[in-house]
């Protein structure tokens, strides 16, 4: 995820700032912010990036994990914007 997204901190290349991926799953709340349910512990793995022009467009993302169980189904990541 980390090389995916390309935070100059992690590439030391000032020159790919406004090529970095934000993920837009930070701005759910923690306690909700899990896509898979296993052994009793909720986990992202699933994750929506963006360009960094478009989160002035961002309304808004759920992840539709209330049905989740121990089992390896994996909940959606839905965002809305307006553009």
């Amino acid at each position: 995820m980390l090389a995916i997204r390309g935070d100059v901190e992690n590439t030391g290349n000032g020159d790919l700032a406004g090529r970095v991926l934000v993920p837009i799953e930070n701005t759910i709340p923690e306690s909700s912010r899990f896509t898979l349910f296993r052994q009793g512990h909720g986990q992202m793995l699933d994750h929506l990036l963006v360009t960094r022009n478009l989160p002035a467009h961002y309304r808004g993302a759920e992840i539709h994990n209330e049905l989740l169980h121990d089992e390896p189904d994996h909940a959606p990541v839905v965002a809305t914007f307006e553009v």
